[in-house]
């Protein structure tokens, strides 16, 4: 009888310390909705969810998605990002949102190692979600510039129910070694169409930008380049490059600004937001760290 006893009041505590930690959860989450001084482990939340993981996972999403929405998000940084992600989806696996939007945004931070492991552990134990591989092989193609691994998940993308068929005609492609910033952009838009949450959109189109300034500053730089053979000397402005007849118009800045031409660098680069990739040649691992984009302060010769 005892030993009863003690179990059921042993039972009792365990309930009133797991209920007041769900209170405690519950309450940081609506007073200071941005705070997240720790991040618990999944294991231990678990067992101190007794059996209510759904309702615990739904209250840490809930502190991932204003965390993410914090309006001094990029200044804060998003060292917890992984970790709720991570626990989100110890909670409840199948929870293809949280994989989905956690990697894309952790990508954009330039925490390309945390975005792949959350959406391989999304491939391995989520939703059978095309989107998981396919922004895997972004990842890689994109940031990395290696397009044998990217050809690899693009594949696995490509197999999956659900995806569309272009996603084949990009591994075939990346396969080939023939990656370029217009895949980049169509890559970008693909993944664009199947989201609907602000949250990952506003991410997505950031990087579609991005992109955008890529292909964009890639294809002014030949022309400058055709410029160059024909007149002997670099153009003054990009403005010559249509004088001359080398291009028939300079495209729009998708960032507000307009392309420049940097004769230091000799590159093209937007006046609003003068990032571009470079890709390291060898193992094309290029160590940069990705900052969204900030008005430009630096002067950018005409």
């Amino acid at each position: 009888m005892n030993h009863a006893i003690r179990a059921l009041a042993l039972g009792a505590a365990i309930l009133a310390g797991a209920s007041l930690l769900n209170f405690r959860l519950a309450f940081q989450i609506q007073s200071r909705p941005f705070d997240v001084p720790h991040v618990p482990k999944g294991s231990f939340m678990r067992l101190a969810s007794l059996g209510q993981r759904g309702l615990v996972s739904d209250l840490y999403w809930l502190q991932t998605v204003q965390y993410i929405g914090d309006a001094k998000a990029d200044e804060r940084g998003y060292e917890k990002l992984f970790p709720l992600v991570d626990l989100v989806t110890d909670l409840d696996p199948r929870h293809g949102y949280a994989y989905q939007t956690g990697g894309i945004v952790l990508s954009a931070a330039g925490q390309l190692e945390e975005s792949d492991r959350i959406l391989e552990k999304g491939m391995e134990k989520g939703p059978r979600w095309w989107s998981f591989p396919f922004y895997v092989a972004f990842n890689h193609f994109f940031y990395r510039g290696d397009y044998a691994t990217a050809a690899r998940y693009a594949e696995i993308a490509a197999r999956t129910p659900g995806a569309s068929p272009n996603i084949s005609h990009l591994a075939v492609s990346l396969a080939s070694k023939s990656g370029s910033p217009e895949q980049a952009v169509a890559l970008v838009e693909e993944l664009r169409r199947t989201v609907a949450d602000e949250v990952t959109a506003a991410r997505l189109d950031e990087q579609l930008k991005l992109a955008i300034v890529e292909r964009d500053a890639q294809r002014l730089e030949a022309a400058v380049a055709r410029f160059r053979e024909a007149q002997g000397r670099d153009v003054a402005s990009l403005d010559e490059l249509v004088g001359a007849g080398t291009v028939s118009a300079i495209p729009p800045d998708p960032f507000g600004g307009h392309y420049v031409w940097d004769p230091t660098e000799r590159k093209v680069r937007s006046s609003a937001n003068p990032f571009r990739f470079r890709l390291k040649e060898g193992p094309r691992d290029p160590r940069f760290q990705y900052q969204p984009p900030q008005p430009s302060t630096e002067k950018v010769p005409p």
